[in-house]
């Protein structure tokens, strides 16, 4: 018995991280787009709560990182920031945690998805008012376990609180979606066209999973579509080609919700979300007018850059200097998919100066002059042999020669990958 339930939980699992994407993804959408009701129902549910809404984006305020250099205010009120949640039944667990960038102008959707596992230190208030409860409470902990710890009514804005300490960033509304109903929603929205590589078919009595489906373009429900996103065998790239198969059908979602009828349905659409949503999203009229400009195109969906690490238990280890820049890519109102593994810091990197000018001390010199900017310069030399008229930078990306070459003259930047 036992063991069967093992089985089905480890079943629910495998559909999990796509079905909670899917909705979070599809929630945000439905509320940039939401009319009538659906409005209306987000206004009276936060209309006696206000203590619990955040600051509006138009406020005038400067935001900065731990190193002052992400900044919020009159020059950002193009960007909205949502963090959404994706919890259990009970509450108790984030297992969903995302950041959404809205641009206002590019009508570009920018998402960071946080793991689940990221290790995160709670701020002192936070912390301070948790020991008064519990004790042996660890300062640092992972960032789905933050409403464990924290009263009900808490646990969105204490969740909000610990991702703005840690990424240094203010965020403007939370979402909190109960990962229920993803077959109704698709019936509500679908039938689905997708065009489903080769025949699919499983059967697992234990996880009470059947899976049927056949190869070829075709209309599919909600039923249907759980089968499409729970299979995971028979791809010719393995996970990647089930990931690839997950974002079309992201997309043709998309394209369907988007689509007129189901515009003119968005009210019966947003209902059947906002039954298992909290929010202080109160200003999701002021969105309304963007229902045209929103598009499959216009998003894109990025990573925490990090890796797991075992320490007294696993985590997820964010990439602080990696994060800082992926998040300033999208500050600046670029919302271009950043490959974490192209996000190079120019201070990690050990560098050599080799001065050819015939100017003696000028490496030493420079030398100097970018271990005072927090560089790590491993080599300073000077060659006699001929005089070098222009300087070269060497690194591994654009975007780090860019940041040295303010310290030279019109350097030239010659970009090497394998460095």
């Amino acid at each position: 018995m036992d063991e069967n339930r093992g089985h089905k939980k480890k079943g629910n699992r495998l559909l999990g991280k796509f079905l909670r994407v899917f909705l979070l993804a599809f929630t945000v959408l439905v509320l940039i787009v939401a009319i009538g009701a659906g409005v209306y129902i987000l206004l009276a549910r936060n209309s006696d709560d206000k203590g619990n809404k955040t600051k509006d984006p138009s406020d005038s305020e400067t935001v900065t990182d731990k190193n002052g250099e992400v900044t919020k205010g009159n020059d950002l009120e193009k960007i909205t920031t949502f963090a959404i949640f994706g919890t259990d039944i009970e509450g108790y667990r984030t297992d969903v945690v995302m950041l959404l960038f809205f641009n206002k102008e590019t009508k570009k959707i920018n998402i960071i998805s946080i793991p689940r596992d990221t290790m995160v230190s709670i701020p002192d208030d936070l912390y301070e008012s948790i020991l008064t409860k519990r004790s042996d409470m660890n300062k640092t902990i992972k960032v789905n376990e933050i409403p464990a710890y924290v009263e009900k009514d808490e646990r969105n804005e204490s969740s909000v609180k610990v991702l703005e300490s840690m990424l240094g960033y203010d965020i403007d509304y939370y979402m909190n979606l109960n990962l229920d109903g993803f077959k109704t929603i698709v019936d509500l929205v679908g039938p689905i066209e997708v065009n489903i590589p080769f025949d699919m078919v499983y059967s697992d009595p234990i996880q009470d999973l059947y899976i049927n489906l056949k190869a070829g373009v075709q209309e599919i429900n909600g039923a249907q579509a759980e089968e499409l996103i729970r299979y995971r065998k028979g791809y010719n790239n393995g996970d990647l080609g089930r990931i690839d198969m997950q974002h079309e059908f992201m997309k043709a979602f998309v394209k369907k919700l988007l689509s007129v009828e189901n515009k003119m349905n968005i009210v019966n659409i947003a209902a059947a979300v906002l039954v298992n949503l909290e929010t202080n999203f109160d200003s999701a009229i002021n969105y309304v007018n963007y229902i045209d400009d929103v598009s499959p195109e216009n998003i894109t969906i990025d990573v925490l850059p990090g890796e797991a690490q075992m320490l007294d238990r696993s985590y997820y280890v964010y990439d602080y200097e990696a994060t800082k820049l992926l998040l300033n890519n999208i500050v600046n109102g670029t919302l271009e998919l950043v490959d974490p593994e192209t996000l190079v810091d120019a201070k990690t990197l050990s560098i050599s100066v080799q001065n050819g000018a015939g100017i003696s001390g000028l490496a030493r010199s420079f030398k100097e002059k970018l271990l005072g900017e927090g560089y790590k310069v491993t080599e300073a030399t000077d060659y006699t042999s001929s005089d070098v008229v222009t300087t070269k930078l060497l690194v591994p990306t654009e975007a780090v020669g860019d940041e040295l070459a303010t310290y030279f003259d019109n350097p030239v930047i010659e970009v090497d990958k394998t460095l």
